[in-house]
């Protein structure tokens, strides 16, 4: 599906946090962790990702997203969910008069073991996405995701969390000490 024609080109320096996390005395630090830890997805990319250490906090967080029905599994079936969501963004903003901010959203965790072929097609799902969907590149290896889900079977390597108030709390799981 082509981008939307007000999808923004994403930076993470453009980023705007979740409402919950935005207006916070912490969103400042947030902010710069994620700028400061940014890296290529793969050696001939040009999109910057923030990175991120794997905690028992963050797969507390991705269990109950996971318990709520708020957790995405693989790769395809995160395209096909941002893609179904994106349609619907866009009747939505065709009906409306006002202009709906870019506000992230959405998270995708990428496991540290990917190819080269799924971090191009990771960056092509970010690029088309706008400034809703955050993808952060995480340490831990396509195992330590599949554990993390139940009843997960074969290759896990990437996982969305589909709701906004998740994706702060996975945030701040990740970045612990930006929180002043």
């Amino acid at each position: 599906m082509p981008a939307p024609h007000s999808a923004p080109v994403w930076n993470v320096a453009d980023l705007r946090l979740p409402k919950a996390l935005e207006n916070a005395e912490a969103a400042p630090a947030l902010h710069a962790a994620l700028r400061d830890s940014t890296k290529k997805l793969w050696p001939g990319g040009g999109v910057l990702v923030p990175t991120g250490v794997w905690t028992p906090a963050l797969a507390s967080v991705l269990s109950d997203a996971q318990r709520q029905g708020l957790l995405v599994r693989g790769l395809e079936a995160v395209e096909r969910t941002l893609e179904r969501e994106a349609r619907g963004l866009s009747m939505v903003d065709a009906k409306s008069s006002t202009e709906r901010g870019s506000r992230v959203s959405r998270l995708l965790l990428l496991s540290g073991d990917g190819t080269e072929r799924f971090y191009r097609q990771v960056e092509r799902l970010v690029g088309t996405q706008g400034l809703r969907l955050l993808a952060i590149r995480l340490d831990a290896d396509s195992t330590v995701f599949a554990a993390t889900v139940p009843d997960a079977s074969g290759v896990v390597r990437a996982l969305l969390i589909e709701h906004k108030d998740f994706v702060a709390r996975a945030l701040l799981a990740l970045y612990p000490s930006a929180p002043s």
